[in-house]
């Protein structure tokens, strides 16, 4: 099995979702954030699915979706190219140089947001049981990538990564990416001890739907706004292996 598919069959908490929160009924072939989707760049929406970027990068978001954007999406085939998310984050990578076949992009919490809004707090990040489901799911999907490079991107994934790997702790009780920069945004050599054998580089990267409005606030060595985003990723690719040592 496909490990995009594998994945997307235990993404569910077994418990059920917490109020607010509504399951995906089925997967997106097309381009699309896991869990709305596979994870995988698939422009054409077909099937069989890309190869999976094992190695490769993961781009971590907040959460998917509304279940109106869902299923709009889910209609098309894909999600569409020009909302900002992905019009701002592939203009992003292409910058510095990241092929997006190379990318899983995915979510720290699964499901999606009930109604049509997308906007605050997802209704699901204060269950503490769902909270712990999709930490231990992200450990999963990092076992099954072994990505080389994770992108995160706002305030809400570095929170959920940061209890999971020693090297993070600086991360831990963020208050923002101001915060952030004044600490290190790009940090290599990060594990997880419960998987051996994983070295990646993370870096923190401004929400790309706010990007326009929020990136001018970034800091990193000499540089500001975009031109110190843009320096984050380039080091952290750099810093990155984009490899990583089979299990064991």
């Amino acid at each position: 099995m496909h490990p995009s598919e594998a994945l997307w069959l235990e993404h569910a908490p077994p418990d059920g979702y917490p109020p607010g929160v509504l399951p995906v009924s089925e997967a997106i072939v097309g381009t699309a954030f896991f869990p709305g989707g596979y994870g995988l760049w698939n422009p054409p929406a077909r099937r069989p699915l890309p190869d999976f970027p094992t190695g490769g990068v993961m781009v971590l978001g907040h959460d998917f979706h509304s279940e109106t954007g869902y299923r709009a999406s889910l209609a098309r085939g894909y999600e569409s190219p020009n909302q900002p998310t992905w019009r701002h984050l592939t203009s992003l990578l292409k910058q510095a140089g990241i092929a997006p076949e190379e990318c899983f992009f995915t979510n720290v919490y699964m499901g999606l947001r009930a109604g049509a809004l997308t906007t605050g707090p997802f209704p699901g990040g204060r269950d503490a049981d769902f909270v712990r489901h999709c930490s231990r799911f992200l450990l999963r999907q990092l076992e099954v990538q072994r990505p080389g490079l994770v992108l995160t991107l706002g305030v809400t994934a570095p929170n959920v990564l940061a209890p999971l790997s020693p090297e993070l702790t600086p991360w831990m009780g963020n208050r923002g990416l101001k915060y952030l920069d004044s600490v290190g945004p790009v940090r290599p050599g990060v594990t997880f001890p419960p998987l051996p054998g994983i070295r990646a580089t993370v870096v923190a990267l401004t929400h790309p739907c706010l990007r326009p409005a929020c990136v001018r606030h970034r800091r990193y060595q000499d540089l500001a706004g975009a031109d110190a985003e843009l320096q984050m990723l380039r080091e952290a690719l750099a810093r990155s292996s984009l490899c990583n040592d089979g299990p064991g």
